[in-house]
């Protein structure tokens, strides 16, 4: 009895030194990607852009692969998403640069919790640049990503599979943004993005795109508390302009997306009002003038 509980406090103690040791060797990493990070927001040139982003890339892709990155918060990081799902496996990481002709290039790391084979699993996506409309209904994976900066995750569970509805932003161009739902899935330890979940007015999608006038501004969140994804109805500012996206505005109405156990099902016109117990609603958001994931 004596030597099992000696063995205990052992492993307990043994366990205590590996864990600060994985947390210092973290922070060290954290404090060096932060001097990358800070270097990448405030050098000038396009080629250097890509030279210190290509760095800060491959050394934060070095840090993930480090024990225990999957819960390190790498708050130093401000201006780089990151979003755990609800169930504490899948964490998201996304970025973007800007260059001087105010186009935008997009970064992710999907970390893959295996419980089973305590394991993490990290993959980096890689960017092959598409118009949206040419993959309004089909799948993508970590070889041919579209380039978004994704700021909530929504678990959903169908037939004892877990998807991840992913919230995301694109500042696309000089005259639109482009906001959009899709759906991150797992094939063994590879993501893909795209399931046919959603019923819009124009039949099953894979996802849902919205481009909007980049001089307006689209709400896209999800409501926990009425178990929605809520956004601003958009319209054209004129009807000769209807076949244009950069010139579509909020009109002042709602629509949503409710879960039903089988997919996400259109809701129109729906009053987006906040419950009486509640005066204050938690927005993420892309701000385009800090370059960066906010809360509002």
């Amino acid at each position: 009895m004596k030597y099992t509980v000696l063995l205990f406090i052992f492993c307990l103690f043994s366990f205590s030194l590996y864990a600060q040791k994985n947390y210092t060797e973290l922070r060290e990493k954290e404090e060096e990607l932060s001097l990358l990070l800070n270097d990448l927001r405030s050098i000038k040139g396009d080629n250097e852009i890509k030279k210190v982003n290509e760095k800060f890339k491959k050394a934060f892709g070095k840090a993930l692969e480090t024990d225990g990155a999957f819960d390190y918060p790498f708050a130093a990081l401000k201006s780089i998403g990151k979003i755990h799902s609800q169930d504490k496996l899948v964490r998201v990481i996304t970025w973007n640069v800007q260059f001087e002709d105010l186009s935008h290039d997009y970064f992710s790391f999907i970390m893959k919790k295996d419980e089973r084979r305590d394991r993490i699993y990290v993959t980096e996506l890689q960017r092959q640049k598409q118009h949206f409309e040419m993959i309004r209904d089909e799948s993508v994976n970590h070889e041919n990503w579209y380039g978004a900066l994704y700021y909530e995750i929504i678990d959903v569970e169908r037939r004892n599979r877990m998807y991840y509805t992913l919230l995301g932003y694109d500042a696309n161009n000089q005259s639109s943004s482009i906001k959009l739902i899709d759906v991150l899935y797992f094939t063994g330890s590879k993501p893909n993005f795209g399931y046919p979940f959603f019923d819009t007015k124009e039949g099953r999608a894979r996802r849902v795109i919205f481009e909007h006038a980049n001089k307006a501004t689209m709400s896209l969140k999800y409501d926990p508390q009425r178990e929605k994804i809520i956004f601003d109805h958009l319209t054209p500012e004129s009807p000769g302009l209807k076949e244009f996206r950069s010139h579509y505005i909020p009109d002042m109405s709602y629509d949503a997306y409710k879960w039903d156990g089988k997919q996400w099902n259109l809701e129109e016109d729906i009053i987006a009002i906040n419950k009486k117990e509640s005066d204050k609603v938690e927005l993420k958001a892309y701000d385009s003038k800090l370059d960066s994931v906010v809360t509002i």
